[in-house]
């Protein structure tokens, strides 16, 4: 059964990735040919890829139940991202804020192959232009199929059961038991950031998510390179690098780790690795990702601009104009570097400064979280302790656990695997001074996880092992508790604003709004409820009461006030 599992597994995660990249490719190519058959791209994507995992399932060797297991995981997943999509209002800021304009514009009549320089609104340009359009693209398919653009942030969830499919599978590949494998596939897949972005636009997870991906099938190819493991690497490479511009520099530490990898156990794979990690990155670089890469590169001299940028086009960075620095980082942190502020955000207290009229940042002693300090897990994206309470002392347990794994008594075979992941991890951490934001870098949640499945693959003592299911222990509590709190105020507020609508929607009667950044996510979805609505400025309403839009003590909430 376990060699049938492992297949099943990576199959399933194959037809998920494929969903996304093929649906990509749709949405592209239908915006060549005047947005021809746009509405179809979803469904034909979730097509052409079920037959892909029927292809790699053959290839694999299964047959009966175990052929048709894989697309009925990957169904599955999809239905249940559906279905949870549907019930939860995009509460986040940026998702109200520019995702959804662009997948609202791309839906209507942007054409960003053609077009990618289309003048927008000031506020947003350089997000909806510049920025990676992956996701948006599937999203846009999926809105045109429906109608319903809650249903294009599906991703965001089916992620989750993507990544631990993966990780499963890898372990499993590498030995483990099923058991053991599963924790940690759990572990890896419930990132408080992943939970925190669940039902959103946000994608930070959705990087995070695929980037996992390819990180288990590397390790899994170290065993022994599969075709099902290889199209899935390639598939979830396509969608890291489309869905932010640091999947792709993220990518870069995970491809030089399985390059170090080769250089030391299989000298002979090293070109045909070299060769096939640069043909899939050019694939979704030029290819998938036309725009932004190449279309930046063009019009601003830079791929990745705004984040850099050339001497005719300065980044936000040489411009004095970097937001992070300027509204989102606490004001005590400003002027220190980049490990600094990874260490006070890593060992703070719980809390989103520099906003809820709190400017900085506070240390805290591990274990020492308040349950006052729960209320910031409301937030989309948390600043300070970001990844829960309780993972500072998690990280200082897997560093101890780690440095056991260095030492001679340690089994040599795991010793430099587990070193070149932490490597790996933590390397890509420090290459940005905004790292130290949980959203920016969510592969630090991995590090305090590196340390257990080397453990307990070795014949480790008695001692090492409770030490290692203890920091398990830790970590799904602490897990346990971001996710009780965020998802709670989900749930209460998503709630909430469809009573609001509805409410309104039965007084037949017009509404007075004011919306200062959000304007065509909630004017579209006034228009969808058929509320007749009049805009206005902050100051012109009186008497005003709030639209539910984003958590307590973020700028921007919506005001409305019912016509007589």
């Amino acid at each position: 059964m376990p060699q049938r599992l492992s297949p099943v597994c990576w199959i399933a995660v194959a037809i998920l990735a494929a969903f996304m990249c093929v649906t990509h490719l749709g949405v592209m190519l239908s915006l060549m040919v005047a947005r021809g058959g746009l509405a179809l791209a979803a469904p034909l994507g979730l097509v052409l890829a079920l037959l892909l995992g029927d292809v790699l399932a053959r290839r694999a060797g299964l047959t009966g139940r175990a052929r048709v297991a894989p697309a009925v995981l990957a169904l599955l997943a999809l239905a249940g991202a559906l279905g949870i999509s549907a019930w939860f209002f995009d509460l986040s800021w940026d998702g109200q804020w520019y995702h959804q304009w662009a997948v609202y514009s791309m839906a209507q009549d942007w054409n960003p192959l053609a077009e990618p320089m289309r003048e927008f609104p000031k506020h947003v340009h350089l997000w909806v232009r510049h920025y990676a359009k992956g996701t948006w693209y599937v999203a846009t398919a999926i809105f045109q199929t429906t109608g319903m653009v809650e249903l294009g942030k599906c991703p965001a969830v089916f992620v989750v059961p993507a990544m631990a499919l993966a990780v499963f599978a890898a372990g499993l590949d590498w030995g483990f038991r099923r058991l053991p494998a599963g924790i940690v596939a759990a572990l890896v897949a419930c990132n408080p950031v992943v939970f925190c972005e669940l039902t959103t636009y946000l994608v930070d997870s959705i990087m995070y998510g695929f980037l996992v991906v390819v990180a288990a099938a590397v390790f899994s190819t170290w065993r022994q390179p599969r075709a099902e493991v290889l199209v899935t690497a390639a598939l979830a490479t396509i969608v890291c690098v489309n869905a932010k511009f640091t999947g792709l520099v993220f990518l870069g530490f995970v491809f030089a780790a399985g390059w170090i990898w080769c250089a030391w156990h299989r000298r002979a794979w090293l070109w045909r690795y070299t060769g096939g990690v640069a043909a899939v990155l050019v694939l979704a670089i030029v290819g998938f990702g036309y725009n932004p890469y190449v279309t930046n590169a063009m019009h601003r001299g830079q791929p990745f601009y705004p984040v850099l940028g050339s001497r005719a086009f300065p980044s936000l960075t040489t411009q004095g104009k970097e937001g992070i620095e300027l509204y989102e980082t606490p004001k005590n942190l400003l002027g220190h570097n980049r490990l600094y502020r990874l260490a006070y955000a890593t060992f703070g207290r719980p809390g989103n400064a520099p906003y809820r009229h709190e400017p900085n940042a506070a240390l805290m002693w591990p274990f020492t979280a308040r349950p006052a300090d729960l209320f910031y897990y409301n937030y989309h994206e948390v600043r300070i302790a970001g990844f829960g309470p309780f993972f500072s002392g998690a990280l200082l347990l897997a560093f101890g656990l780690g440095l056991w794994l260095l030492l001679p008594r340690s089994a040599p075979s795991v010793r430099g695997p587990a070193l070149l992941t932490a490597l790996a991890v933590a390397g890509s951490l420090v290459i940005s001074e905004h790292l130290w934001w949980p959203r920016y870098g969510p592969q630090l949640w991995l590090l305090a996880l590196v340390p257990v499945p080397f453990i307990l693959h070795a014949a480790s003592s008695r001692w090492m092992r409770g030490l290692a299911w203890t920091l398990v222990a830790l970590l799904l509590v602490n897990t346990a508790i971001v996710g009780a709190v965020h998802l709670t105020w989900e749930a209460r507020h998503s709630a909430a604003l469809r009573r609001q609508l509805i409410e309104l929607r039965a007084q037949h009667r017009p509404i007075e709004i004011s919306i200062p950044y959000f304007e065509v996510g909630v004017e579209e979805r006034l228009k969808t409820w058929g509320i007749s609505y009049q805009k206005r400025g902050r100051k012109e309403l009186r008497d005003a009461e709030d639209l539910i839009s984003v958590v307590e003590g973020y700028p921007g909430a919506v005001k409305y006030r019912v016509l007589p």
